[in-house]
């Protein structure tokens, strides 16, 4: 504790600031001590050399019958002794502070001496002479003007004896001035430094209150602006760490997912190509029914074909997965599309006597890539009537609703569980369990039709109606703001 004490701001500058007190007071009073006898005997001299000069101007418009009144009011104020001599030193004049015997009177055989010396020093006494001449008279006269030094010891021997009763006042005053200096300049320091602390543990809600125009309060200003520029730098770093965690779970994910496409496809290309071994190989050796060529080529060329499909639709979804993929966006008529595609796969929905009832709006345009939404309604048309039984109906309808464009497709006769609606867009995925391909599809369309209307983003959802399945999907009507 004493030893954090000694470390602290506060004692060093009460310390410091008392030190400097005490010793800056001891200085001062040395000097007035060691000053005073010198200066005051200077002093002295100066003004008895001033009142002289005074005089020498002042008699000469005095007659010398009444100088009385004038040079004793002088030696009073002076507490000095004044005498007039003539040439010849005959006493003229001389104070009433002879009598009372402050001063002793020079004598006559002195008075000569005095005539030829203009002053005259000893410790106790300061003597000095002028030449003075009175009104009406050419006659010259010594002035002489003594004056007693003894009360300077006295203040010295005052001031020596009063060193241990001032010595205690200053020592005092310097404590206390120094706890109050100490205690007034180390506050706002304290409180800059536990707000320096909170911001090393990251906490930067605390703010200096320290205000002022000194380099204190703009350093308490310039704490508070690191403090928020510091928050405002973390805040962005967090954020950016949670993307960057988010982007690394996203990458993962899809890391995942291409491993796991990878696998299936290699699974769904494995079976034909296992197929078409065991065929050719049972062709080249003519084993049994594999005598009959013509048949089996035809069923190869049948299985080749949905590989080609197959492999046409895995380069699709490689192109619409790659980081650098955007729609090329243009304003189009997607109720153009809609009539293209249903025109053109009408053939399939007549060979299983399939009536597609259509209600398309005309002039319907949306803000998106032309050749893939018609990528898109190609799939769920070809969906709709693959996944029709015999002699039902394909409902197809298009209108706006809002800002939004919506195409409904509804096929009769099906029925999903609802347990499959989760798993209906991922790749691969069949609801013909059978996995025959002709009913049941490469188990790719939708997972196409999600990837393209995730890129527009587009809304999307598949539920069972009362007639059926319906597919519906919205998407933003064209607008100059697009």
């Amino acid at each position: 504790m004493r030893n954090k004490l000694k470390k602290s701001i506060v004692y060093k500058l009460f310390l410091v600031t008392t030190l400097l007190l005490v010793i800056s007071s001891i200085c001062t009073y040395s000097i007035i001590y060691m000053l005073l006898p010198n200066y005051y005997h200077k002093y002295k001299k100066m003004t008895i050399e001033n009142q002289l000069d005074s005089i020498v101007d002042n008699v000469p418009k005095l007659d010398i019958n009444n100088i009385e009144e004038y040079l004793g009011q002088i030696s009073f104020n002076n507490n000095a002794n004044i005498v007039v001599t003539d040439e010849y030193g005959n006493v003229i004049y001389f104070t009433n502070v002879l009598k009372k015997g402050l001063v002793a009177i020079p004598k006559k055989e002195d008075l000569s001496h005095f005539k030829n010396i203009e002053k005259t020093n000893t410790r106790s006494v300061y003597t000095s002479y002028r030449k003075i001449k009175f009104y009406n008279s050419e006659e010259k006269y010594n002035l002489y003007l003594t004056a007693p030094l003894q009360p300077v010891s006295e203040a010295s021997k005052v001031l020596f004896l009063l060193i241990p009763y001032i010595g205690l006042v200053v020592i005092l005053i310097s404590v206390i001035g120094g706890l109050i200096y100490s205690k007034v300049i180390s506050k706002p320091l304290i409180s800059m430094n536990n707000v320096a602390k909170e911001m090393a543990k990251l906490d930067f809600t605390k703010k200096c209150t320290v205000k002022g125009e000194d380099e204190i309060g703009e350093l308490s200003q310039s704490l508070n602006d690191l403090s928020n520029n510091l928050r405002i730098s973390m805040e962005e770093l967090q954020r950016a760490n949670e993307q960057l965690l988010d982007d690394i779970a996203k990458e993962r994910e899809i890391e995942q997912k291409r491993r796991e496409f990878i696998a299936t496809i290699s699974h769904e290309l494995k079976t034909p190509i296992t197929i078409l071994k065991g065929q050719i190989e049972g062709m080249l050796s003519n084993i049994g029914i594999y005598k009959d060529r013509d048949k089996y080529l035809k069923r190869n060329l049948e299985v080749l074909n949905d590989m080609e499909y197959m492999v046409k639709e895995t380069l699709e979804i490689s192109k619409l997965e790659s980081q650098g993929f955007k729609p090329k966006k243009e304003q189009v008529s997607l109720s153009k599309i809609v009539e293209e595609c249903i025109c053109n796969i009408s053939f399939i929905a007549k060979r299983k006597n399939i009536f597609i009832d259509k209600d398309i709006k005309e002039d319907l345009f949306v803000y998106g890539d032309s050749k893939l939404l018609k990528k898109v309604v190609n799939n769920i048309i070809t969906n709709a009537i693959n996944h029709s039984p015999e002699n039902e109906k394909v409902y197809a309808s298009l209108y706006e609703e809002r800002d939004e464009i919506i195409l409904k497709m509804e096929n009769t006769g099906t029925y999903i569980e609802e347990n499959e609606f989760k798993e209906i867009f991922k790749p691969f995925y069949r609801i013909e369990k059978s996995r025959n391909r002709k009913s049941g599809g490469s188990g790719l369309g939708l997972y196409i039709v999600k990837m393209i209307l995730d890129a527009h983003n587009g809304k999307y959802s598949i539920s069972n109606s009362e007639k059926g399945v319906e597919f519906k999907l919205c998407l933003k009507k064209y607008s100059l703001k697009n």
